[in-house]
């Protein structure tokens, strides 16, 4: 049975992102192992960060949508040796029939450029600072672009070159048979990651 992420987060199915985000955020106050050690919490803690981690992802999320679980891997509910649907995960699945990789339509590369987490700070306050309010100086250690190369990762003069065993698409496919017929599934490309490119001189800076 799939799981039901939305209420695992406490939002409705049509929360945007930025619901899901303080749904998240006002959890993880309470649930983070840094703050609440109960094993009980940090295994709720664990659930509301995946389902944060699906409902976020557009392709995992439409999956939900439509009734099923992105994270099964297909295996599940009576599933087994004879089961046909053994080697397809439900994603997998969903994308050959309803407009996924199958059609030629890949998701394409990835960008190397990926949002930070949230930050979690424990502060120590009295009663009187959080009844009047205070002012503090924080220091958080974040990540800047190199100044080499500017971001991208390659040495000076140089740039990335497109994927060979991809041709830059950031995946590849394989076809497997099932009694359905030929099943096009797409997985990240082993080579780049995902990527679409290689970087053949890194920068030395970073």
């Amino acid at each position: 049975m799939a799981r039901d992420y939305y209420g695992i987060l406490g939002v409705e199915q049509g929360a945007d992102a930025a619901e899901l985000k303080r749904a998240y955020r006002r959890l993880a106050r309470e649930l983070h192992p840094d703050v609440n050690p109960d094993p009980a919490a940090q295994e709720r803690f664990a659930e509301i960060s995946t389902a944060y981690e699906v409902l976020t992802d557009p392709e995992k999320r439409r999956i939900v949508d439509l009734g099923g679980d992105p994270l099964d891997n297909g295996r599940g509910g009576g599933g087994g040796a004879g089961d046909p649907f053994s080697a397809f995960g439900f994603g997998d699945i969903m994308d050959a029939f309803f407009g996924g990789s199958a059609g030629g339509r890949g998701r394409g590369p990835r960008s190397r450029v990926q949002p930070g987490a949230d930050a979690l700070i424990r502060m120590q306050l009295t009663l009187e600072e959080c009844a009047t309010g205070v002012q503090r100086e924080l220091t958080v250690d974040t990540a800047v672009l190199c100044t080499e190369c500017g971001g991208d990762g390659c040495a000076p003069g140089t740039s990335p070159h497109a994927c060979e065993t991809c041709g830059g698409r950031g995946e590849v496919q394989s076809v497997q048979r099932s009694f359905l017929g030929q099943v096009v599934t797409s997985r990240p490309c082993p080579t780049c990651r995902g990527l679409g490119e290689v970087i053949p001189d890194p920068c030395r800076v970073c």
